[in-house]
């Protein structure tokens, strides 16, 4: 289960006599929504709805002195390269400035290192990229931690111009030119910008504009890699993917034209509003960052840069095969963690997530370790091993710093890098087990309770504000992205009056009646004989809420984030993740207040209660809820399954969640149970340990 929360509008902001005119005409979801975000008055509605308003770019530290060294080397007939990253974001950066230099008539290569050569400038490509010639090379996306590279490249009598947009030290490399907004004593006033942003504000100091000319040119490209590298969607971002939106549409790079086309991406739009950024994220963005992962990031930029039709149909066919070999291969490496979960239950109860296996893909541990947050609610670090060095990905919950955790144990690790929700890092074979126990080391001493994943809410609206009218002007928040998310709306003590399958039981659709207003709620996070919900049971949901056109007739649907039974109130879940914790606890042998014993060691009334329910249900998520409301805590809860399955009358799998009971002959004797043994010594004599 997620704690959930829902904002509360600041009164000051809420009565507001500077109140926008433009929000004031929004409808009162829109209003509430952005009073909740901090867009109330005059100038903050400005600076949120303007899509024109773009900083000068030669506010940025040493873009003057990049331009100049352009001009220069294009002058001069230099030969240039351009040098990227894998990712989206570099991708995207490394085709907008490539095509840009050789529109100008310069002597313009790429190049994108493979995953395997690693992320950034390395000595082999710089050597390689020399000897052909080149006089003046220009990071993307990259460079302003390759210090040795930077002074290589010094050496051998090359210019180098780094863009960037990632965390500078204190200490740069040595480069003729450093142009990111992330340094200390640059005026630049928006930091947040992501590689091909960086970019987009040099080819516009190049063409010596504000930039909306050159967002009209390059918009597209730079819209994809600004949602991919999810930088925040606010400033000159949201203008950026707020104008590069309405040019994808009609793009004129063909590859992009090619790669919506085989997504079946025009199609979809046809049904909607129109691009949005979450086809972006989606669709797009797994397609070009699969050709980094299974083979080379290269074919992204070949197919941009292509201006055949055929050819680039063929190439963006590759990236959907690409992608969906990305999408089988996180199914096998996906169905090992689970069968390892299923032997090693254990390894859920511990404050971190650790997982390892053998030559999976490292392209996209990333991705499945993202997934496994959601999944189980805690932080996840993923590492894959060749026998010999590892490689992991990691990813958290809101409260726990993945950097400050790998700092902690940097002495065990080759190489480590992040931010507080997601870093990377390399480690010796032999020092893997070395490095799990120092982690959950760092975890135990910071974190008494580890912070539960949340779902926070924007709103709870009243039933008469959820009208077609209020949704659809919703739109008028678009783009969405990171702290600038889609709306989320918590509806509490809605009825539900019936529910249905969808494609074949795949999905389910139900109706809920909330406060009067009825309302039609799709769930495609599980199939319909998964949904244990019944008609007439009373839930609390999270939902986002949108406007569905069909034969010219509106109607409003809601998609469920996250639902449960009212009884688990927002103000109730409280004592359910305290419980959580002591069971975990528990589950690890660390000391418990002998104070909480006689509220987890169950009784035979509430053993027979759990049983009766798991008898009636099929999965923990509905016996938890159930047993919430008839008064079993959750770490009772826990202790009761665990009696069962040591005396063989539940099978439980704890990564499905599946459980039922089991047909025995005979009565159990439960008080043989090693667990309950346990646990009433711990009460007689404080705690035990193994």
């Amino acid at each position: 289960m997620k704690k959930w929360t829902v904002k509360k509008i600041d009164n000051e902001l809420n009565d507001s006599e500077t109140i926008s005119p433009v929000i004031a005409g929004l409808g009162s979801l829109a209003q509430n929504i952005l009073a909740v975000r901090g867009v109330v008055g005059v100038d903050a509605a400005h600076d949120f709805f303007s899509a024109d308003r773009l900083h000068d770019p030669f506010l940025m530290k040493d873009m003057s002195k990049a331009v100049e060294i352009i001009k220069e080397a294009l002058s001069e007939g230099k030969k240039i390269t351009v040098y990227g990253d894998y990712d989206c974001d570099g991708i995207t950066a490394t085709v907008m400035l490539y095509s840009y230099l050789s529109a100008l008539g310069g002597e313009v290569e790429w190049y994108i290192p493979s995953r395997d050569e690693g992320y950034g400038l390395n000595v082999n490509a710089i050597e390689k990229i020399i000897s052909e010639g080149t006089g003046l090379i220009i990071t993307v996306d990259n460079g302003v931690t390759a210090f040795a590279e930077a002074q290589l490249i010094k050496e051998k009598g090359v210019s180098l111009i780094i863009t960037d947009h990632h965390t500078v030290s204190d200490i740069l490399p040595i480069a003729d030119a450093i142009v990111n907004p992330k340094q200390k004593d640059c005026e630049y006033p928006f930091k947040d910008l992501a590689g091909c942003g960086v970019v987009l504000k040099l080819i516009s100091a190049l063409e010596g504009t504000s930039g909306l000319d050159v967002i009209e040119q390059y918009g597209d490209l730079a819209a994809i890699g600004t949602v991919a590298d999810i930088v925040p969607i606010k400033d000159e971002n949201r203008h950026i993917v707020s104008l590069g939106l309405q040019n994808i549409e009609c793009s004129e790079n063909l590859g992009l034209h090619c790669l919506m086309k085989t997504t079946g991406l025009y199609e979809k739009l046809s049904d909607t509003y129109g691009m949005d950024s979450s086809s972006i994220a989606f669709v797009l963005c797994p397609r070009i960052n699969a050709a980094g992962r299974f083979s080379h990031p290269g074919k992204a930029v070949e197919l941009f840069l292509c201006e055949n039709h055929e050819l680039a149909m063929t190439k963006a066919e590759e990236l959907n095969l690409l992608n969906k070999r990305r999408c089988e291969e996180e199914l096998v490496i996906t169905g090992e963690i689970e069968a390892y979960l299923n032997n090693y239950p254990e390894a859920l109860n511990e404050r971190v997530l650790v997982l390892t296996g053998t030559n999976w893909h490292h392209g996209i541990i990333g991705i499945i370790c993202s997934r496994m947050v959601s999944r189980f609610g805690k932080p996840c670090v993923i590492i894959t091993t060749d026998g010999v060095t590892a490689k992991g990905s990691c990813r958290s919950v809101k409260g726990f710093s993945i950097h400050a955790a790998l700092t902690y144990c940097g002495d065990l690790l080759v190489k480590y890098g992040g931010h507080i929700g997601a870093g990377g890092l390399t480690v010796e074979d032999k020092n893997i087990s070395a490095f799990k126990e120092k982690l959950f080391l760092y975890a135990k001493e910071t974190h008494d309770s580890m912070p539960p994943a949340e779902i926070t809410a924007d709103l709870s609206p009243d039933a008469d504000e959820i009208t077609i009218e209020n949704i659809e002007r919703l739109e008028a928040l678009q783009p969405f992205g990171e702290e600038s998310p889609v709306p989320v709306f918590y509806l509490p003590r809605c009825k539900i009056k019936y529910k249905r399958p969808l494609k074949e039981g795949k999905y389910i659709s139900f109706t809920v009646d909330y406060n009067g207003c009825e309302i039609k709620v799709l769930d495609f996070g599980r199939c319909y004989a998964d949904f244990w919900y019944k008609v007439g049971d009373t839930v609390d949901l999270m939902v986002n809420l949108n406007v569905n056109e069909y034969n010219d007739n509106k109607s409003i649907n809601a998609k469920i984030i996250d639902m449960r039974l009212s009884e688990i109130s927002i103000t109730a879940q409280e004592r359910f993740f305290s419980a959580k914790c002591i069971y975990e606890k528990f589950t690890r042998n660390e000391e418990i207040d002998e104070k909480l014993y006689p509220r987890i060691i169950p009784g035979d009334s509430e053993m027979k209660k759990v049983y009766d329910i798991i008898k009636a249900s099929f999965c923990i998520d509905e016996v938890s809820q159930k047993s919430f409301t008839a008064g079993v805590n959750y770490c009772m809860l826990c202790v009761i399954i665990d009696v069962f399955k040591e005396r063989g009358l539940v099978e439980f799998d704890p990564v499905t969640g599946y459980i039922k009971t089991i047909k025995t002959e005979g009565k159990k004797d439960l008080e043989k149970s090693s667990v309950l043994m346990r646990l009433r010594k711990g009460g007689e004599h404080g705690n035990v340990h193994d």
